[in-house]
């Protein structure tokens, strides 16, 4: 539901847009009122309550489930051609989609968010499931979560589409990962991040359009049932000798980064930061090797990073040693 206000309350109106400023929260504050568990989602449980049960997995959203409640992000603004893309072809297919993107382009932040602070929150154009949020990727689902859902959580929570894969090791750069685990590790519901083999700053619209085909395909065939914590990683190949991809293919995330980064010295104390492309040869069932293929590649990640002792005896044993 979209937010209200009066200007009386502080609100400033302008033509085809309406602002408001928001005071952000701690995050332990939205632990707590991310407990109530709504018809989308599982009961959330706050990470650092050790005597909380875990929630073992998100809610199936079945293929004849009918239209989604649908939370859409990104992290290159509210209004890039990827997430303009996927938010056109989901309400095209009937679901009730709520638009609440960063304000700019928060690239390579990944789960970053404002502890503290205030929200600039803006409908930018006429529609007003669409949300402006000067916020990171990652803070964009906790208010759209909590505040333009009130709290009745979405279905589903999609990040994307990315301009430009996101595979490898660079998915823990990512801000369109970060969102994503946000909205499945946080809060427990379903959540994809998505992502376009584009040039940035390309103008590709059909390789957008097509990318959101495949999320529509996807909901319409019915969303696997997962751990929370794990969110599908989709991205779709750049074509270049081939008119469309392949095929879709499972994939191991790759553990190797396809970036480079050198630093040239621009001045006594300062160096410009000159990005590039690794030379790399990945494995032939990771997620760069076949999306480089031309095949669009499905990915489970995980926020889950630790380790069982089971696995790293050397450090059990330190721990004992300690003891």
């Amino acid at each position: 539901m979209p937010i209200t206000g009066s200007a009386d309350e502080g609100m400033t109106v302008m033509t085809s847009r309406r602002i408001w400023t928001v005071a952000a929260v701690s995050s332990a504050m939205l632990v707590l009122a991310a407990c109530s568990s709504g018809d989308g989602g599982s009961e959330t449980v706050s990470q650092n309550d050790s005597s909380a049960a875990p929630v073992e997995t998100v809610d199936f959203i079945a293929a004849d489930s009918g239209p989604l409640r649908i939370l859409l992000t990104n992290d290159d603004g509210w209004d890039a051609p990827g997430i303009a893309a996927m938010y056109d072809a989901l309400v095209e297919a009937g679901h009730d989609v709520r638009l609440v993107g960063p304000a700019e382009n928060y690239s390579g932040v990944s789960a970053a968010i404002d502890f503290v602070g205030e929200l600039d929150v803006v409908n930018p154009t006429d529609d007003e499931n669409v949300y402006s949020v000067s916020t990171t990727p990652a803070g964009t689902v906790l208010f759209g979560v909590e505040e333009v859902f009130g709290g009745d959580r979405p279905d589903l929570v999609i990040s994307g589409s990315n301009v430009g894969a996101n595979t490898g090791f660079d998915t823990n750069f990512s801000g369109t990962i970060g969102a994503a685990v946000v909205g499945s590790g946080f809060f427990g519901i379903p959540s994809i991040a998505v992502s376009t083999a584009t040039e940035r700053g390309a103008e590709d619209d059909a390789a957008y359009a097509e990318t959101a085909q495949v999320v529509v395909d996807l909901i319409d065939t019915g969303m696997p049932e997962l751990n929370a914590g794990a969110i599908l990683n989709i991205n779709y190949p750049l074509l270049t000798d081939i008119d469309e991809p392949k095929g879709v293919r499972y994939a191991v995330e790759a553990d190797q980064s396809v970036a480079s980064f050198d630093y040239e010295r621009s001045g006594d104390e300062e160096f410009t930061i000159v990005p590039g492309r690794a030379d790399i040869d990945p494995a032939a069932d990771s997620d760069i090797a076949l999306l480089a293929d031309g095949y669009v590649t499905v990915t489970v990640l995980t926020t889950d990073r630790s380790v069982a002792e089971d696995d790293v005896v050397s450090v059990g044993a330190l721990v004992d040693a300690l003891n």
